[in-house]
């Protein structure tokens, strides 16, 4: 009864809550505060951000918590694989969206964004963009580096720094990591990486 209240008193409250509790079903435990981190990035981005972009950032990366997810082992190319992630993530959306009872131009902006969020294209794809990588340096970074060393770490980080806007790059270049091995890598991937199409990192990790 309270999630059917919801669906028709506040469609967006709903979708956010559902998005929140698939996520926290996640196998990878830096999911669930990467979410909500590229959520507060893209705010900090854009603070007047409209309801699909912020839906879009807490949604993005769905496909990862669900049992069908998109598996990086499955592809002999890396840009297959994100693009088949992205795609899944909106799929999932659209029908947790639709369930909601939010709108359906809302429900396929939403969509759009998250099926751009890898690759961006238009200024507000890659704004989340923007905000999906940075949150990775804030939040995934220490868990991808515990998990893959330092070699295959750096190679992550140098893809993520060729995503990144100009703008996007400062912010990551006054970010402050505790840990000074994350704070070497950072710096090797910005000092060596000026632009140029991302290459797939090495691993088989799926971020």
């Amino acid at each position: 009864m309270t999630e059917h209240l919801a669906t028709h008193n506040d469609p967006l409250a709903c979708a956010e809550a559902r998005i929140r509790a698939i996520i926290a079903g996640s196998a990878v435990p830096e999911d669930p505060p990467h979410a909500e981190n590229t959520l507060q990035w893209l705010l900090r981005l854009v603070p007047d951000a409209d309801p699909a972009l912020r839906l879009a950032a807490l949604g993005h990366d769905i496909d990862r918590a669900v049992p069908d997810k998109v598996r990086r082992e499955d592809f002999d190319d890396y840009d297959a694989f994100k693009a088949a992630h992205a795609e899944h993530g909106a799929r999932i959306l659209a029908r947790l969206l639709a369930e909601c009872g939010v709108p359906v131009p809302l429900i396929k902006d939403t969509c759009r964004l998250v099926e751009r969020h890898e690759i961006g294209g238009d200024p507000r794809s890659d704004l989340l963009k923007d905000a999906d990588s940075l949150s990775y340096f804030e939040v995934n970074l220490p868990l991808y580096l515990a998990r893959e060393g330092e070699a295959e770490t750096l190679r992550r980080c140098r893809w993520g720094v060729r995503r990144l806007s100009a703008n996007a790059r400062q912010r990551l270049a006054r970010m402050h990591f505790a840990d000074p091995r994350q704070a070497a890598i950072v710096r090797q991937a910005l000092e060596t990486e000026r632009g140029g199409a991302a290459k797939a990192p090495s691993s088989l990790a799926d971020k």
